[in-house]
């Protein structure tokens, strides 16, 4: 199991939440596939497209993806947050209590 590292325990506090987590963890998921905000309502159980097209718009603020202009995304992070949302897909899997948490923290 992956650890939860200082690294990793620092990049969770900084999402916004947990749909938002779980986008971003979808579109890690599924790289080469685009997207829409109607397909992320979708897959994730929103109540709204609009709840989605902010979680969109907050995705590609923080260079998780690269927007069209006309509202699809790919997932392209930058840096090294590809790492960090790779070991986070990881450890979400066995330890989504802990993470959930720290999100709400």
């Amino acid at each position: 199991m992956t650890e939860l590292s200082p690294e990793l325990r620092s990049f969770v506090l900084t999402l916004p939440s947990i749909p938002f987590l779980e986008a971003l963890l979808l579109l890690h998921g599924a790289p080469d596939q685009i997207w829409t905000a109607e397909a992320i309502a979708q897959r994730l159980y929103l109540r709204s497209i609009a709840h989605a097209e902010g979680i969109v718009r907050e995705l590609a603020a923080r260079g998780f993806c690269a927007c069209t202009p006309d509202g699809q995304l790919m997932y392209r992070p930058h840096d090294g947050s590809a790492v960090l949302v790779s070991r986070l897909a990881d450890v979400y899997a066995h330890r989504l209590i802990e993470i959930t948490r720290l999100v709400h923290g």
